[in-house]
């Protein structure tokens, strides 16, 4: 048995080296070896814990907490002023809605988009009635997209509840 070279095999190999070579000798081609994803607290959650907030009479909310171990409430989003609540970088953050689709449950669309301070908060979430709940809905599915000022997007998987403030 003779073994056999494939035509132009070593021209191949020569070619990818070469390309490799030139990727790391000029910087601008390559990825910047500075460029990190941001560092993520709080049991991976890049926000801090909210903590219990008040609503106004007659103001709805959804309530949402990451599924971390433990879980903690991270986002609420109100009808009135339309914005979400979000604590980062140890400072908290009124972001406002920028836009909406899908049905509004109390006041509050089933996809929002939250934008200002340097991010983008995407919010998906769907709401059902449960027995013995009164004045709200739950939220067992629900994710927030998070994209900061440098373009990095984090994908938090939640789940919470709409609750309303009788007024």
């Amino acid at each position: 048995m003779t073994a056999r070279k494939l035509p132009g095999l070593g021209a191949v190999v020569g070619a990818g080296l070469a390309i490799a070579l030139a990727l790391v000798a000029v910087p601008s081609l390559a990825a910047p070896r500075s460029q990190k994803a941001p560092p993520l607290d709080n049991g991976g959650l890049v926000f801090a814990e909210l903590p219990p907030q008040e609503l106004a009479p007659g103001q709805c909310a959804l309530f949402l907490w990451a599924r971390t171990t433990p879980a903690r409430r991270f986002l609420m989003a109100t009808q009135n002023p339309a914005s979400a609540r979000v604590s980062l970088d140890g400072r908290t953050l009124d972001v406002p809605l920028t836009a909406w689709d899908g049905e509004a449950v109390y006041g509050l669309h089933e996809i929002q988009t939250f934008s200002g301070d340097g991010i983008t908060l995407t919010v998906r979430f769907s709401a059902e009635e449960r027995k013995g709940l009164v004045g709200g809905l739950v939220a067992p599915n629900a994710t927030v997209e998070y994209r900061d000022a440098a373009g990095w997007e984090t994908v938090i998987p939640a789940a919470g509840m709409i609750a309303c403030q009788p007024g």
